[in-house]
């Protein structure tokens, strides 16, 4: 019965999905079509995101095309920001040995990032982004969706510290670098991870790029409302998860963001300081252009 040996545990909107995407063309990796199982925090992300595993028995059910693969494992951001949850179930289930992996983001930009990949899919999302950074207490007491914890998700240090304490083997990537080169970030994915580093990935397609909103709001009211041209669309767009995904509806119907405030984001680096200021003294690496 194969397992995991390896967690992709986060961050969110960090590019998990791209990376998620470049590390399953590799022959010996194996992880599940189901990204985001999010099992080991079942319990608290239950009924605040879409979709999450409950059951041990649907978990291994997962990995039943694992055979003969040398590095099996999943992606779950959830089990960074819940991380005291997810380190408890994963010891009890995987131990110690399994491997961790987390690729972090300027915090303030990703951020930023979810609160335009929210306000795109989830019509919940009402607000400016300031006014939405001010209901995250609200929201997270009403149990809103986790994704609109815009800043408590760029809380780094606590969980990075905790995985480097319990776990023996943690790799550390950075959303910068990847971006930058992703092939050298992949050769050092598959080194930790005991694989030929030497394969050929296609780095050509990228996953879940953000930056977009919708035109107006009419558009907005259109595609992420109940009404019959949604209903359409479901018909017509069956395999579609949403209009997001659809080339020809983000051509043409939707347009690039503003770019932050940049008082707000001054805002944001200072909310976040001493956690990068942590961050930087816990990892190792020079964090000073998070500071800026």
């Amino acid at each position: 019965m194969p397992l995991p040996n390896f967690l992709l545990v986060g961050a969110g909107k960090s590019a998990t999905r791209s990376l998620y995407n470049y590390m399953i063309q590799h022959p010996d990796v194996y992880m599940p079509k189901f990204k985001e199982p999010q099992f080991f925090v079942a319990k608290e992300v239950k009924n605040r995101i879409q979709k999450w595993v409950e059951e041990y028995d649907q978990y291994v059910k997962l990995f039943d095309g694992a055979d003969g693969k040398k590095a099996i494992g999943e992606a779950s951001v959830m089990y960074l920001f819940f991380y005291e949850e997810a380190i408890r179930n994963i010891q009890q289930y995987l131990g110690s040995d399994v491997k961790i992996m987390m690729i972090l983001r300027h915090p303030a930009e990703r951020a930023y990032s979810a609160y335009n990949f929210v306000r795109v899919n989830n019509p919940d999302e009402k607000y400016s982004f300031e006014q939405a950074m001010e209901k995250e207490n609200e929201r997270f007491n009403q149990h809103n969706s986790l994704f609109m914890q815009y800043r408590p998700m760029g809380l780094y240090a606590s969980a990075v510290q905790a995985y480097l304490s319990n776990f023996r083997n943690v790799h550390i990537m950075w959303y910068d670098e990847f971006r930058k080169d992703p092939a050298h970030v992949l050769r050092g994915v598959f080194e930790f991870l005991g694989v030929n580093p030497d394969v050929t990935i296609d780095y050509t397609k990228r996953w879940n790029q953000g930056g977009k909103q919708w035109k107006n709001p009419l558009l907005r009211w259109l595609f992420m409302s109940d009404n019959p041209v949604k209903k359409m669309y479901k018909i017509f767009f069956r395999k579609r998860k949403g209009v997001r995904t659809n080339e020809f509806f983000t051509k043409n119907f939707m347009e690039s963001t503003e770019p932050m405030d940049p008082a707000t984001r001054s805002k944001l680096v200072d909310y976040y300081r001493n956690d990068i200021e942590q961050l930087s003294a816990i990892t190792g690496r020079n964090l000073d252009d998070w500071l800026k």
